[in-house]
C-alpha cells in the first residue's frame, strides 16, 4: 500500500502556487493558479513591496520628518479654526439673546429713556424710539441667523 501512493507522488505533477500567464487559440491572454497547457505557459514572478505609510519610497528620514510635520501643523491650524468659529458663535449667540431682550423691552414699553454719563434719565421722542427700534430689529436679524 505504502508503495502504491509513493509511486503516485512521483508520477503526478509538482503542484505550485504561482501565478501563470497563457495565451489561447483565440489570443485572449490568462492569468491564473492552474493553466489549461502548461508547456504554453508561463510563471509571473510578482514582487511584493513592503514599504507603506508615510515614508516615500527613497525612504529618506527628512522627507519623512517632512511630511508628519506638515500634517501636524494642518491639525494644530484646524484646532485653531474650530477654536476661533466656537469662539464666534459664543459671542453671535450673546449678542442675539442681548438684542432679542433689547428689542422686547422697547416694544412693551411705553415710554423709553436713556442715561446720559450722570446718570440723569432723557426720555426719547417717537422718532428717537423708531430708529432705536428699528437699530434693535436690525441687531436681532444680524445676529439671530
Amino acid at each position: 500500500m505504502k508503495s502504491i501512493f509513493l509511486l503516485m507522488l512521483m508520477i503526478a505533477p509538482p503542484v505550485s502556487a504561482g501565478v501563470y500567464k497563457w495565451t489561447d487559440s483565440d489570443g485572449n491572454v490568462h492569468f491564473g493558479d492552474r493553466p489549461v497547457d502548461i508547456q504554453s505557459a508561463t510563471e509571473v514572478k510578482i514582487r511584493i513591496n513592503n514599504h507603506t505609510g508615510v515614508a516615500n519610497s527613497s525612504g529618506r528620514n527628512a522627507d519623512r520628518e517632512y511630511l508628519l510635520k506638515k500634517i501636524d501643523e494642518g491639525k494644530v491650524a484646524d484646532t485653531e479654526k474650530k477654536k476661533k468659529q466656537k469662539a464666534e458663535t459664543k459671542k453671535r449667540k450673546r449678542l442675539c439673546k442681548t438684542y432679542k431682550t433689547e428689542y422686547q423691552i422697547q416694544l412693551q414699553s411705553n415710554r423709553s429713556y436713556s442715561m446720559s454719563p450722570d446718570g440723569k434719565r432723557t426720555y426719547l421722542s417717537d422718532n428717537e424710539r423708531m430708529a432705536r427700534q428699528k437699530k434693535l430689529s436690525k441687531g436681532v436679524s444680524k445676529h439671530c441667523r
